[in-house]
């Protein structure tokens, strides 16, 4: 950072404690080029929007899915583990929706909470 001196026509650096005129400075060209991706590193900042990360894929090409499974029997085909996942659908001060699937079936229903 710089600070300019309008009534002196002197620009410091309160870093480096220099100072120059204005008149010494008339043909300089400043230009500033930054790696954001270095830039977050150093000072271990997040950024707002992350990037999307690759989807692991099966051999077909296919996007495989990771859910939470619970020991909860599906009300079509009997089988005794559904995946799960939650969603907060309503107001903030209302519970959560969770949205079941059965692994077997593909059978799905949610329930609120």
């Amino acid at each position: 950072m710089l600070d300019y001196n309008l009534e002196a026509g002197t620009l410091s650096s309160p870093s480096t404690h220099i100072i120059r005129h204005m008149d010494e400075l008339e043909d300089v060209k400043l230009g500033t080029d930054c790696d954001m991706k270095a830039y977050r590193q150093r000072f271990n900042i997040e950024p707002l929007v992350k990037e999307d990360k690759e989807q692991p894929e099966n051999n077909a090409g296919e996007v495989t899915r990771t859910r939470a499974t619970v020991d909860e029997t599906c009300p079509k085909c009997g089988n005794l583990e559904m995946e799960f996942y939650t969603m907060q659908l309503r107001s903030a001060d209302e519970g959560q929706t969770v949205f079941y699937e059965c692994a077997k079936c593909k059978y799905k229903y949610s329930q609120n909470t």
